[in-house]
């Protein structure tokens, strides 16, 4: 069997729904106070990484994006208005994308009680042997909310290095060490130098497949979840909410199809809605 056939199948594992209805319901925020059935997410799309600077997605350096120290200072001040406005959270479901976590870490250290910076937190765990850190908050890695997989920046690097950097993070939905999505892609068009075009943004049904799967993910937290932070990416959001042909979200009124459609999300963005699984 082909590479291409090998990483293919392994991609299908990411899909555990189907059907041709919508995956999710969103509602105005407001909907969850008068429907207690109701549960709350926080969408958020990372801030400000190297690849956004000069929007250099194909440089080398760039291969999964860190955050730049102008992203870092957009993720303090979420979390100062996060703490502001009280808004409490149960979980965190983030890309494993670097810019992703980073952006869920900053913004939402209040609510971890992490009070070391990363590289010391690495290195209590690498000291313990134990790169697996407790919180007060679930904080989980999942390949389905990470972006659209086109250009360099969006390649994930190995699962045990991002274990390793992020040890408070729960790595375990991730099934692949290395990036399945990324050398699917590679092998079908060519490596970076060769392929300098959109990759899986032009592969409707890798999109259908992994946003189905990405809302399978949040309807299986436990359900005394009610408040959920996603940290994800604008391509993927792009697709996910302002793509009727793909019928992976319906909107119930009119004031939250304009929140999730009316423009892009901007770095460090937070949309609050009401949702249900359907």
């Amino acid at each position: 069997m082909s590479l291409s056939k090998v990483v293919l199948s392994s991609l299908m594992t990411f899909s555990t729904t189907s059907g041709p209805g919508p995956a999710v319901r969103l509602h105005s925020l407001h909907a969850a106070t008068a429907n207690p059935k109701l549960k709350i997410l926080h969408i958020i799309r990372h801030a400000e990484g190297y690849h956004n600077v000069n929007n250099s997605y194909r440089n080398p350096k760039n291969i999964d994006a860190q955050l730049t120290p102008r992203g870092i200072d957009q993720c303090q001040a979420l979390s100062q208005r996060l703490q502001v406005e009280n808004i409490s959270i149960d979980s965190i479901v983030a890309s494993p994308m670097r810019r992703a976590l980073q952006t869920a870490y900053h913004s939402f250290r209040h609510a971890l009680e992490v009070e070391e910076d990363e590289h010391d937190k690495k290195q209590d765990a690498n000291d313990n042997g134990n790169n697996k850190n407790d919180t007060p908050l679930p904080f989980v890695a999942c390949e389905n909310w990470r972006e659209t997989v086109n250009y360099i920046c969006d390649a994930r690097l190995p699962c045990s290095q991002l274990s390793s950097d992020f040890p408070y993070v729960d790595f375990d939905m991730i099934q692949h060490e290395d990036d399945p999505i990324w050398k699917y892609y590679e092998e079908k068009y060519g490596d970076n130098n060769a392929y300098v075009k959109i990759r899986e943004s032009k592969d409707d049904e890798s999109l259908v497949r992994r946003g189905r799967a990405a809302w399978d993910t949040i309807s299986r937290r436990p359900d005394e979840e009610r408040s959920i932070a996603v940290v994800s990416h604008s391509a993927f959001f792009m697709h996910m909410f302002t793509r009727p042909e793909l019928n992976l979200v319906s909107y119930h009124d009119e004031e939250v199809e304009e929140l999730m459609t009316g423009s892009g999300f901007e770095n460090c963005e937070l949309r609050s809605v009401a949702y249900e699984i359907i």
